[in-house]
């Protein structure tokens, strides 16, 4: 009865949006072919022809973009925004041709706290529902199926029962993932005989596995069809302890709210390279400090332009975010082969070089360690915070020392303090880096309500 529910969630998803003129179904077909034959001249045309509509509509109907001429218009004409920019002159990057048609508001605070907002048309929600069932499908989830989905469910993002229900979604609270709770899940997963799969936070995913390894000390008695990791880094260890405790390979996925899917791990690659979703949006990658590109396997800035937001179009839109990219010989397409996370979230040793964050899973290598968090403070200063169990050694400090200051310096100076908690963002997710140093400096004031044009002059200026 189970897999026939399954099947008939799987029929209808496809009959509805088939009643309402195929769009979702149009959508993914497109997705498949440009990202399953990159190099064809097919999808190289159906890119240069959503790149060119997005940028005319931009310029036609959009009053930030006004002073760009429309003719013989490149990318590269229109300058680097970011979250503030936006911000500031929100009215202005709403297009005139949608102000009274149908706009899904998205918003999203982040790491930093500061509410962001960005409005969907519909065609762009139809767009990122077909990213959603195509990557899902790429990780192996068969829509219809049982999806277990761990993240923070506010306001924003609670869903009712009866939809859950309908959508076949176990929605759990990372704020609820006590002991007690934590164990009901388990018995609800062993008990469950449907196909099921598991979207859910990095740091929920390092929550469960481990108290499967510490409490049970066996892998779960289920499969998963697929496991998806979302919004927070996946280290090395916590995939081990997946594949380990919950049996099934897990993969990253690299999403934001404003936008939606931007990348994702392929199952069973053990290059760990992020397949970019060129069918829904271009990608550059720009140095860390001028806006100008970067070689390929250099870090660099992540600025996306969506091909299908036309609401509020986001063209060279500066993510945060910095990784690096390069050409995958397998796919014959441009990937990602790191994706750092924001660069507030990255280190600079004493020296002043950019550090990546990923070196803070080397301190799951000593015993006992529970939570972690680094911070680097201002003048070659650094603190590494800890939640410790009995098993934690003290004697391991020097070592923890020594082995942090061959990436921060010998010159550094290293602190640990031990915590009794390292607490969730409101967000629900734990934050594992905090460079003070860069939050300090901030970034140049750039004058807002202003055009296009006048940023770019302002830009050179600063």
């Amino acid at each position: 009865m189970t897999k026939i529910l399954e099947e008939l969630r799987n029929t209808a998803f496809w009959f509805l949006d088939a009643l309402k003129g195929g769009h979702i179904r149009s959508h993914y077909k497109e997705l498949q072919w440009v990202l399953d034959n990159p190099q064809s001249e097919k999808a190289k045309e159906i890119k240069k022809r959503n790149l060119q509509e997005l940028l005319k509509h931009a310029i036609r109907t959009v009053p930030f973009y006004k002073d760009i001429s429309e003719k013989n218009c490149v990318l590269e004409d229109f300058p680097i925004i970011d979250k503030q920019i936006v911000r500031e002159n929100f009215t202005n990057f709403r297009s005139n041709a949608y102000l009274n048609g149908y706009n899904h508001q998205v918003t999203t605070s982040g790491s930093t706290g500061k509410p962001f907002k960005i409005l969907h048309n519909k065609n762009k929600r139809n767009r990122n529902t077909a990213d959603t069932c195509f990557f899902a499908n790429r990780a192996g989830f068969r829509l219809g199926s049982r999806l277990y989905y761990f993240r923070l469910w506010d306001k924003q993002y609670k869903k009712n029962k009866w939809l859950t229900r309908i959508q076949n979604i176990a929605a759990y609270s990372v704020d609820d993932f006590t002991e007690a709770n934590l164990a009901k899940l388990i018995d609800d997963m062993e008990s469950d005989k449907s196909n099921k799969s598991i979207l859910a936070y990095a740091s929920a995913l390092d929550t469960l596995s481990k108290y499967v390894e510490e409490q049970l000390g066996t892998p779960l008695d289920c499969k998963f069809n697929s496991v998806i990791s979302i919004a927070e880094a996946l280290s090395p260890d916590v995939k081990r302890r997946v594949q380990t405790y919950l049996g099934s390979d897990v993969v990253s996925r690299y999403s934001n709210s404003e936008n939606g899917i931007l990348a994702q791990q392929r199952v069973n690659d053990a290059s760990g390279n992020f397949e970019i979703n060129w069918a829904s949006y271009h990608i550059e990658l720009l140095d860390l400090n001028e806006d100008k590109p970067v070689k390929p396997g250099e870090l660099g800035r992540i600025v996306i332009t969506d091909f299908f937001n036309c609401s509020m179009p986001m063209i060279r839109y500066d993510t945060g975010d910095v990784g690096v990219m390069e050409f995958d010989t397998k796919s014959q397409a441009m990937v990602f082969s790191k994706i750092e996370g924001r660069k507030m979230d990255m280190f600079t040793n004493t020296s002043g070089e950019p550090i990546s964050s990923h070196i803070i899973h080397h301190i799951l290598q000593f015993n006992g360690i529970e939570q972690f968090q680094f911070v680097e403070e201002e003048n070659g200063e650094y603190t590494i915070k800890l939640k410790v169990s009995s098993k934690y050694d003290r004697n391991d400090e020097g070592t923890i020392r020594n082995q942090y200051k061959e990436y921060f310096g010998e010159d550094s100076i290293i602190h640990i303090d031990y915590v009794a908690d390292i607490p969730l963002l409101p967000s629900g997710k734990r934050k594992l880096v905090v460079n003070k140093a860069v939050l300090k400096r901030g970034k140049p004031k750039i004058k807002t309500n202003v055009t296009s044009d006048q940023l770019i002059k302002q830009r050179v200026d600063v």
